[in-house]
């Protein structure tokens, strides 16, 4: 009779936490997004394996693992792998860009993380430490870039479907110039990555 009981409780887990995964899985695909196709930026930058290579983490999910390869240290372009078990794995490239031709400004650079198979990808603001131990990355505010783009303000497409607007930004100089203020950012959360 305990066995039962036991039998019972892990499939209503189970059930639990599969229902959990299908609703995360919905209200992630139903998210606005904002896409880059990869040349966006002013030129790439230029990448030191030693710094890049290695296994990465964010700090609040440190059992998250990603494995980081230069694939083409001068057009900083980076491959990122997670394993998923069974022998699969989730492969990403990061293209960190400059903002600005000739330098990174403000010590951040965007960074556009997209899979494998895509055309595009989604942009962020990357600031790495210099020391290959750490770097913070911040995610876009998708509404202000959809308000601007409707406005004028930024060059691009919005698509709107039965999931909401989603943002697509041209290779566009004044773009990537507007693209630095500070209102286009969601400074407050940054996802923290560390070296392990």
């Amino acid at each position: 009779m305990a066995a039962l009981g036991q039998t019972t409780k892990l499939m209503k887990m189970h059930l639990l936490r599969s229902a959990a995964a299908f609703v995360l899985s919905v209200v992630l695909c139903a998210c606005p997004e904002t896409t880059v196709p990869d040349g966006f930026g002013a030129g790439p930058v230029p990448l030191k394996p030693v710094e890049w290579e290695g296994t990465w983490s964010p700090v609040d999910e440190p059992g998250e693992r990603f494995a980081f390869k230069v694939l083409n240290a001068e057009q900083g372009l980076l491959e990122l792998s997670e394993s998923m078990g069974e022998g699969k794995d989730e492969v990403f490239t990061l293209a960190l860009r400059q903002p600005v031709d000739g330098k990174i400004e403000r010590g951040v650079c965007f960074a556009i993380l997209k899979d494998k198979k895509k055309p595009a990808g989604g942009l962020h603001l990357l600031r790495a430490d210099g020391k290959g131990r750490s770097f913070l990355l911040w995610a876009i505010d998708h509404k202000i870039v959809n308000a601007a783009l409707k406005a004028g303000e930024l060059k691009g497409n919005v698509i709107t479907d039965k999931d909401g607007d989603h943002n697509s930004l041209a290779v566009d100089a004044t773009n990537s110039a507007t693209l630095l203020a500070p209102r286009f950012w969601n400074w407050t959360e940054p996802t923290i990555m560390v070296r392990r």
